[in-house]
């Protein structure tokens, strides 16, 4: 049987070579252009994101700070200052401190007993769809609280039909609101209900269980002994 010869190899893989070589310069410079500009591009928006990630991380930073000394003045009585400094981040810093700033920037009104200018800015943070449900639903609850008195009972009643669920984070103050407005339109039929379960909810503040528990007591309930009777009841029927 015959070698191959050792020349005939040698010039197949010049061959092959060649014909590879050739093929790559062709793609190089059919598509080389736009593969140049397509990696520019790619490094040119990496670079972009990274310098937009350190900087919001870093005025991120500058806004907590500023806060942070925003509250140091309230703590100290200095609404004035405190306030010049939220009405600002209201409008400069981030999304959530913004929300925050707005939140803090209308309790430092109120507290100097600019109640009107408070509860403006309640108002207009409820109302605004942009910032998160939860802080919509703060203001919600410190503006009704603001305005109760001059409230018609069956507006609190409405407003508040959201958060007078047990289990919603606002749940014991809405209720608590929602019970005396029913006693203000003579519902004692409704308002006691509400009363007995702020008594049941083991996360009401005990400030705001204590009153509903009086006044579900003042109106013929006693809420110590539903909760007895329905763990009897359950322990029967297991």
């Amino acid at each position: 049987m015959a070698k191959p010869d050792v020349r005939d190899e040698a010039f197949l893989r010049e061959v092959d070579d060649e014909y590879r070589r050739s093929q790559f310069v062709g793609f190089w410079q059919r598509y080389g252009r736009m593969l140049a500009i397509g990696i520019v591009v790619f490094l040119v928006a990496l670079a972009a994101f990274l310098f937009w990630r350190q900087d919001r991380a870093r005025r991120a930073g500058e806004t907590g700070e500023r806060f942070n000394l925003a509250l140091t003045q309230v703590e100290a009585g200095n609404f004035t200052g405190a306030s010049a400094v939220f009405a600002d981040l209201a409008k400069s810093g981030t999304p959530g401190y913004r929300a925050l700033a707005q939140l803090m920037q209308a309790a430092t009104a109120v507290q100097s007993g600019d109640i009107p200018k408070g509860l403006t800015i309640y108002r207009a943070i409820s109302a605004d769809t942009a910032i998160a449900k939860p802080f919509r639903d703060l203001a919600t609850i410190k503006a009704t609280r603001l305005e109760y008195d001059t409230l018609a009972p069956a507006t609190v009643i409405e407003r508040l039909k959201p958060y007078s669920v047990p289990g919603d984070p606002w749940f014991a103050v809405a209720a608590e609101m929602t019970g005396i407005a029913e006693l203000k339109l003579n519902h004692p039929d409704r308002a006691a209900p509400l009363f007995v379960a702020i008594v049941r909810d083991q996360q009401s503040p005990p400030s705001i269980r204590n009153r509903a528990a009086q006044l579900a007591i003042a109106l013929g309930t006693d809420p110590a002994s539903l909760i007895v009777s329905r763990t009897s009841t359950s322990g029967l029927a297991k």
